[in-house]
């Protein structure tokens, strides 16, 4: 793993594996700083597809935390506490005028040279770097995207780790554009070619993609690597924040997402329609009388394990869709970008959009416990509703569960269903 060493700068890599991200930060003195005095800074290698890469812009995937957007663009979040976090962390106010543990951090556009601010100002700018200091005193270090001025605001103390929560929302209805082509293939004019924008998310612009910091196996501890007594920290050796006593300020950050991702495809299988039909909505709710499994609404993550609580809300999630025209199956004839001859590789699978929206994790449900309800327009006719009962499945955290639908005429079949790390998870076809 590659570490980037600059003035007041700490790097983190993260690697898209098992739905978790390894980031490794390096925190370096400030020249002539003295008393051995740190400041904290980040610059991650998260990727966030936003702007013109994707509708959503806190859907995290990719390598590095990229934005189009100044403006939009959210930051991370770092929370310092004491050794045993039953406290704050105390840092060197007197240096940097930190008064409490909540750090905000943003890199330029590029995802590199990240800073720790207090306001963004009009443009990225390292003149508006606000550095944290670290003395010698041991802390711990959670973190969470995206940076929220208010994750804290109900935390006017804490006495243990468990008390590290922030609050999330799973938004309940919205409208998305999906005018931007995502299929995993697409018709060049004479054949069908991989599409090099196959992993644009298309959903809801203001929903996020929560994550969370891991410190399991390496440990949360830092401290400024000068400890009394202690062998000053080698950098050199890497970082050590299972140490209790002399840490130093290389740490380890595994940034693991909090929530799940489900996908839904529609194409034609064929017997739908001569024209154009689109795909107008789609609705997530629990089957009547089921477990009530499905929430929607608020809730709380904890920092230390991504754990989602207080989600209370039995509810549906509805997203209503613009610019999203099925794919239509032929079993012979001129193939277009409409239109495509069903073989091994070229399935209504790979040629179809995928729609989004990030859910609250779902440990398992049974035959007869999530009802999707897909919402199909012919032209200026009067929508049809399909309603189907997904199959048993789990919507685990960090992972993209896809969904995807054949259409006929009387029914809605599910073609496939598949689960990866974030990335898609195909699920047999569903028919309609």
């Amino acid at each position: 793993m590659k570490t980037i060493t600059t003035k007041w700068v700490m790097l983190i890599a993260l690697v898209t594996a098992v739905s978790c991200s390894e980031t490794e930060t390096g925190i370096e003195p400030e020249p002539g700083g003295g008393d051995g005095q740190v400041a904290l800074g980040i610059n991650p290698n998260l990727k966030v597809e936003a702007g013109t890469r994707t509708a959503t812009k806190s859907v995290v995937s990719g390598s590095a935390i990229t934005y189009t957007d100044y403006n939009t663009a959210p930051g991370l979040g770092v929370v310092v506490t004491n050794s045993d976090a039953t406290d704050w962390y105390s840092s060197d106010a007197s240096s940097s005028g930190y008064t409490g543990p909540h750090v905000w951090y943003m890199g330029d556009a590029k995802g590199e040279n990240w800073i720790s601010i207090t306001e963004k100002g009009l443009s990225y700018d390292p003149k508006n770097e606000k550095p944290y200091y670290l003395k010698e005193t041991v802390g711990k270090v959670y973190a969470y995207y995206p940076y929220d001025v208010n994750a804290l605001s109900s935390l006017l103390s804490i006495s243990n780790e468990s008390d590290l929560k922030i609050p999330i929302t799973v938004i309940a209805s919205g409208e998305m554009d999906a005018s931007a082509n995502n299929a995993n293939k697409i018709w060049n004019a004479t054949s069908w070619s991989v599409n090099k924008n196959k992993g644009v998310s298309l959903s809801l612009t203001t929903e996020k993609d929560y994550l969370y910091f891991d410190g399991t196996e390496g440990g949360r501890n830092v401290n400024n690597g000068r400890a009394k007594g202690q062998i000053p920290f080698d950098p050199e050796s890497g970082p050590n924040n299972t140490d209790a006593n002399n840490p130093g300020y290389l740490i380890n950050l595994a940034m693991k997402h909090a929530m799940a991702m489900v996908s839904f495809r529609v194409y034609d299988g064929g017997n739908l329609s001569d024209n154009d039909v689109n795909f107008t909505k789609f609705e997530i709710k629990n089957h009547q009388n089921s477990s009530n499994l499905f929430k929607t609404g608020t809730g709380k993550m904890a920092l230390a394990d991504g754990a989602i609580s207080d989600n209370s809300t039995t509810g549906a999630l509805s997203r209503t869709i613009t610019n999203y025209v099925l794919m239509k199956q032929i079993k012979e004839g001129e193939q277009s970008d409409k239109v495509f001859i069903g073989d091994k590789t070229t399935t209504g699978q790979a040629v179809s959009k995928k729609v989004s929206a990030i859910v609250y994790p779902i440990a398992g449900f049974g035959d007869n416990e999530i009802d999707v309800v897909i919402t199909l327009q012919e032209g200026g006719n009067t929508p049809v509703e399909y309603t189907v009962t997904l199959p048993a499945h789990e919507w685990t955290a960090g992972s993209n569960c896809i969904d995807t639908f054949s259409a006929g005429r009387n029914k809605l079949t599910v073609m496939d269903v598949t689960v990866e790390d974030w990335v898609e998870d195909e699920q047999p076809d569903i028919s309609l």
